[in-house]
């Protein structure tokens, strides 16, 4: 029996050992593989998508200079990103006085070259990265992770495949993701604007908004159907959409 408690102890001692410690000090946060971790704890089965866009808001506040950009985690994130576990094509999400204005777009080329070029086109206008995402695209099939970079016709991504757990990887070549072929993503989020002081449309539910999720449906709960009706107070408009549901 002391023997097998031993062993436990060791083996513990080691998973603790080898799990990323988080600390930035005296670190560059955008480039510290640690800034892309994620919390076994703070991640549900499905968040790929929540995660990338997540570390898409994280970098742009930290390119804003907010020091809270740490907080930012997928359980906040959630409470306004997503709808029974889909996330949101249009949302807005407000911190430490800036509100993130989330909107969504979908890739037009046929080909990997195509789409490389339309994701070197996305981050050179946006720095802090856009999601990108496709129902095939990842060896798992539906997957979506932040792109950051191309460079020299490579593409880098954040996956949060391969940031949780025993893994840290940070950003990778998009080789060394779990993503397939570029042209496999159809879709992709990005920050629309990041204002300061400016408050959220669901705090001011401003007339002629549109809040649309991209589900399925037969899909919507309850306590989904709830929460919608408690934002349609005659301005807002949940419009489904045909693409089906996007985890």
């Amino acid at each position: 029996m002391k023997r097998r408690t031993t062993t436990l102890l060791l083996a513990l001692a080691l998973v603790f050992t080898l799990a990323p410690q988080l600390s930035f000090a005296d670190t560059d946060p955008l480039t510290d593989k640690k800034t892309y971790y994620t919390e076994e704890e703070d991640y549900i089965s499905g968040d790929c998508i929540l995660t990338a866009t997540r570390m898409m808001i994280r970098r742009a506040a930290i390119m804003n200079g907010k020091a809270g950009w740490n907080k930012i985690t997928n359980e906040v994130l959630r409470q306004v990103a997503t709808v029974d576990g889909c996330l949101l094509s249009s949302f807005t999400f407000k911190d430490e006085g800036t509100t993130y204005e989330v909107g969504y777009g979908e890739f037009k080329g046929e080909d990997d070259a195509a789409r490389i070029g339309e994701f070197a086109k996305l981050v050179e206008e946006h720095p802090e990265g856009v999601v990108v995402h496709g129902d095939f695209a990842a060896e798992s099939g539906m997957h979506g992770v932040l792109l950051t970079d191309v460079v020299d016709g490579v593409p880098y991504a954040m996956d949060a495949s391969y940031n949780m757990g025993m893994f840290s990887e940070g950003i990778q070549k998009w080789s060394d993701t779990t993503m397939l072929e570029p042209s496999l993503c159809l879709r992709y989020w990005y920050i629309k604007d990041a204002e300061e002081g400016k408050n959220s449309v669901i705090d001011d539910c401003v007339s002629g908004d549109e809040i649309i999720a991209l589900v399925d449906p037969s899909s919507i709960t309850e306590v989904a159907h709830a929460t919608l009706q408690g934002l349609q107070s005659g301005s807002f408009m949940f419009r489904l959409s045909k693409l089906g549901s996007i985890r």
